[in-house]
């Protein structure tokens, strides 16, 4: 076996660090939902069909008005509607989001082209909460889910990055060279939403 062969070819030998590189690195959150990314998350993640998840998304819009409208291809909003975060925020502003959404709020939000540009807005914008507040108690079980993903997608846009270090060691021992990877989180960011 490969590994032993070289195991043992290094024993007794002693490893030198070739190079050290660390790196920060910044990761953005995936931006807001059009329906075909939503269905697509529905699917991997509850096992929804296309279908289902069109049907829970309708109801939510037509009959909750608790999200916009579902059949869009944009995943943006117009610079209009940065006026509207605000009182989307309140009409979240329940458990279990509420400290999401007050660390959000007690900064001026800031809006930025990954989600915000007239251009990529065609008919409809992006699936984001209403300003119509949310009983949860009156949503089924898959329609929370489906209310859910959308709500954490709205929040982490307005979240910032997730921030972390990258360490890159290249050592060689013998003929042999290693590299190994290390990560170490600054900031979790958005990804604080879904942990």
């Amino acid at each position: 076996d490969n590994m032993d062969r070289i195991f043992m070819s290094l024993k007794g030998k002693d490893g030198k660090v070739m190079e050290l590189k660390k790196a920060h690195k910044k990761r953005y959150s995936p931006g807001l939902y059009d329906l075909t990314e939503l269905q697509r998350d529905a699917n991997r993640i509850f096992n929804f069909s296309a279908k289902e998840t069109l049907s829970l998304m309708q109801n939510l819009y037509e009959r909750h008005k608790v999200l916009t409208y579902p059949r869009t291809d944009s995943k943006y909003l117009s610079e209009d509607m940065v006026d509207t975060l605000k009182d989307r925020l309140k009409a979240i502003n329940i458990e279990p989001y509420r400290s999401f959404v007050s660390r959000v709020m007690n900064k001026p939000i800031k809006k930025n082209s990954s989600f915000v540009d007239n251009k990529k807005v065609t008919d409809h914008h992006a699936i984001i909460p209403t300003e119509e507040r949310v009983r949860l108690s009156e949503l089924n079980n898959n329609e929370r889910k489906i209310y859910d993903l959308v709500v954490k997608r709205f929040l982490s846009v307005l979240y910032p990055p997730f921030e972390y270090e990258q360490t890159t060691i290249e050592a060689a021992i013998g003929e042999e060279r290693f590299v190994a990877k290390g990560k170490r989180i600054i900031n979790q960011g958005w990804k604080e939403i879904y942990s």
